[in-house]
């Protein structure tokens, strides 16, 4: 074996293990957070903002199982290692493609938050000012913040390995995409304050979509720019 074939393998194995310690960490994380607010909700019979807060924990839980166990599956003690897929042209690639579906997937996991945020403001314009009602219009308000950072290579798992993902197209590409965010804040920002001064409620109410449709536009953007550089090869 080549001392490059030695590098890649120890990198292969150094990354499964990193998948596979996470995805346990998710699962347990995961599995407090479903038994927690199952069991929660069970026995003491929760109502209202408890209720809210207990399923939220609930449903968090399971989506930390899944991905966990997506995770565990695939840094598996025992799984073949090919290293041609080890090799940092095949990685760059490899690690390209997650990004671009995680940019995909997050805007519609948005858009589904959206749907409870949405009932959150109505409660609480309503004047039920509670805990659960705050967590539902909290999480898309997250998402919109967390795909620009995936955008701009600032999450943990871009920075362990940005000698592959930064380039000069990622750049161009980082720029155009938040330049495209940044013009629908400024026009969502706009409409929001003219929905304030007609109706205080409406403004308020369109900002979470504001800051939601930001977010997911730098992302779409970012995942359909890297899709037409693919196809020109």
């Amino acid at each position: 074996m080549s001392q490059n074939e030695a590098d890649a393998l120890k990198r292969a194995m150094t990354e499964r293990g990193r998948c596979w310690w996470g995805g346990v960490a998710l699962v347990v994380v995961g599995a407090m957070g479903l038994i927690g607010g199952t069991g929660f909700a069970m026995l003491k019979g929760a109502e209202g903002d408890q209720a809210t807060i207990a399923g939220v924990a609930a449903g968090m839980g399971f989506a930390f199982i899944l991905l966990g166990g997506l995770a565990m599956w695939w840094g598996r003690p025992g799984r073949p290692i090919n290293l041609a897929a080890s090799r940092d042209g095949a990685r760059r690639e490899k690690l390209q493609r997650e990004r671009t579906h995680q940019l995909v997937l997050f805007p519609l996991v948005l858009l589904l938050f959206m749907a409870q945020a949405q009932i959150g403001m109505q409660r609480v314009l309503g004047g039920d000012h509670n805990a659960g009602a705050y967590v539902q219009i909290l999480l898309p308000i997250l998402y919109g913040w967390l795909i620009p950072v995936l955008v701009m290579g600032w999450d943990l798992h871009a920075r362990r390995n940005r000698r592959l993902l930064e380039d000069e197209l990622t750049q161009v590409m980082r720029a155009k995409s938040m330049i495209l965010a940044f013009v629908v804040l400024m026009v969502g920002v706009t409409v929001a304050l003219g929905l304030g001064l007609w109706r205080a409620d409406y403004g308020v109410m369109a900002l979470p979509y504001v800051l939601a449709l930001g977010g997911a536009s730098a992302g779409l953007r970012f995942a359909w720019l890297d899709r037409e550089a693919g196809r020109d090869g």
